[in-house]
């Protein structure tokens, strides 16, 4: 019996880990474009793939956290895409695609990648892969701001 409930502790808490890990998923880029105009920040994607021990630590490590903090709250946009399935979704034209074809559309073939993109899904900046696990952060820091900055620059050009 207290085999059966250490394996029942197993089980629950390794839930608990993969749902603290769960990123918004990306389902309707269009309304997500909105909130780019509105608010003057950039959406951040992490394309992954299933059992990519890289996606895994960088969502654990860096982009899971990040979605949880306030000051990144007001700096991007954060959803995941998970090229691995077929999930439906809504693309920056309002056009149906799936995770994994919206991952081919935009050439991703490496993973982790991160995105950011602009209100037409435009790339602002991009990581591919991870260079050093000990300065994702910084290097991700250093795109977001630049992403930022060239979003700004897009949203107050005038024709």
């Amino acid at each position: 019996m207290f085999r059966f409930y250490l394996l029942l502790l197993v089980l629950v808490s390794n839930f608990a880990v993969s749902q603290d890990l769960a990123l918004p998923l990306a389902k309707n880029l269009l309304e997500d474009a909105q909130l780019v105009r509105k608010n003057e920040t950039p959406i951040l994607i992490m394309f992954s793939i299933p059992n990519c021990p890289y996606c895994q630590e960088v969502k654990q490590e860096v982009i899971a956290p990040m979605n949880e903090l306030d000051e990144y709250k007001n700096k991007v946009i954060i959803r995941h895409v998970n090229v691995g399935t077929l999930k439906d979704m809504k693309d920056f034209y309002n056009n149906d695609t799936n995770h994994s074809r919206f991952g081919f559309q935009n050439g991703i073939n490496f993973y982790p990648t991160i995105f950011l993109m602009d209100n037409y899904g435009a790339n602002l900046g991009k990581i591919i892969g991870v260079p050093s696990m000990d300065y994702y952060w910084t290097e991700l820091d250093k795109v977001i701001d630049k992403s930022i900055t060239k979003l700004k620059r897009q949203l107050k050009a005038e024709l």
